[in-house]
């Protein structure tokens, strides 16, 4: 049996009861936080795991042949716990027990470091990668949202063409380079410091090649980083860090955000996820924002608007 696009709450519990991994029926606890999938602990009374169910998101991307194989290198290569079971639309992994990342960790001068760590090992990674992986390439991401919410009459729709001329300005700044295996959304609640000061990368729905500086400016641009953290994390990552790193830095800090602000336009217009699990998963991570995914888009909306003001000049 294949888990359905349209099955409730209720049939997807039932469901993860009956797996064939478990001692005994497992008691699910539910696990917020996932803006794109349902997520519980599962506890058989032999040790906690975590269920998460995610489906093809094609808007996004996501297509989850290419989870499971980002999300099995990514454990082989030790930074994301073990995957433990995996099926179409499922997958289960070891528990950790600690908490996800906030914004203000990244300032911390013994995590930032761990955090840089687990990202150049999973760059160095790729011969990791078992079976085919997605392509992740920022700057078209932004111009097939612009097209769908265009096509979907969004909110805010007049904005978009102007967003896609930004986000062919500043693809026209990239230098060439040689794509890595990577994570690709790199927000502070997608890292966990279990309790014995590890740090770990989760949720892979975007994993795949891409490029490096994708990621590291993405622990800075979504945790609201200073330039002294910004530095910082270039000087960990590079050693010495150049002025031309400095200005690809910059210009994927600002694609990073004008990705997140669209991200959640696309969301507005086409989630099919429970309503109060997006509220709740909202009222977890951005307690200040609107409780959906529109708080989500003016949060990012914000943020990319005030970087792209600052910067347009700079970068020209």
């Amino acid at each position: 049996m294949t888990i359905g696009r349209d099955w409730s709450d209720d049939q997807l519990k039932n469901y993860v009861l009956r797996l064939p991994l478990w001692k005994r029926t497992p008691a699910l606890v539910d696990l917020i936080g996932g803006l794109c999938n349902r997520s519980w602990v599962a506890d058989d009374g032999t040790g906690r795991t975590v269920v998460r169910v995610g489906h093809d998101i094609p808007v996004h991307g996501i297509l989850q042949t290419s989870v499971a194989a980002a999300a099995a290198a990514a454990s082989d290569l030790g930074v994301t716990p073990k995957l433990i079971y995996a099926e179409p639309s499922l997958n289960v992994i070891a528990f950790i027990d600690g908490r996800v990342l906030r914004n203000e960790d990244m300032a911390d001068p013994v995590l930032l470091p761990k955090v840089v760590a687990a990202y150049k090992t999973l760059h160095v990674g790729g011969d990791s990668i078992g079976s085919t992986v997605s392509y992740f390439w920022p700057f078209q991401v932004v111009r097939n949202y612009a097209r769908l919410g265009t096509l979907r009459r969004w909110r805010m729709m007049d904005e978009l063409p102007e967003a896609v001329r930004i986000a062919d300005r500043l693809e026209a700044l990239v230098d060439p380079f040689i794509p890595v295996l990577t994570h690709n959304d790199g927000v502070p609640q997608n890292m966990m410091l279990g309790k014995d000061g590890r740090v770990w990368l989760i949720d892979w729905d975007y994993g795949g090649y891409g490029h490096p500086l994708f990621d590291l400016a993405a622990i800075c641009a979504n945790s609201d980083a200073s330039p002294a953290v910004e530095a910082r994390a270039m000087e960990l990552y590079y050693g010495t860090v150049t002025d031309r790193i400095r200005h690809q830095f910059a210009v994927f800090r600002l694609i990073i955000n004008l990705r997140e602000y669209l991200w959640g336009m696309v969301q507005e217009l086409t989630s099919q996820l429970q309503g109060e699990a997006v509220k709740a998963a909202m009222a977890a991570l951005y307690p200040d924002q609107e409780q959906g995914y529109e708080g989500y888009t003016n949060l990012n909306r914000e943020r990319f608007y005030k970087l792209w003001n600052d910067a347009r000049r700079e970068l020209a």
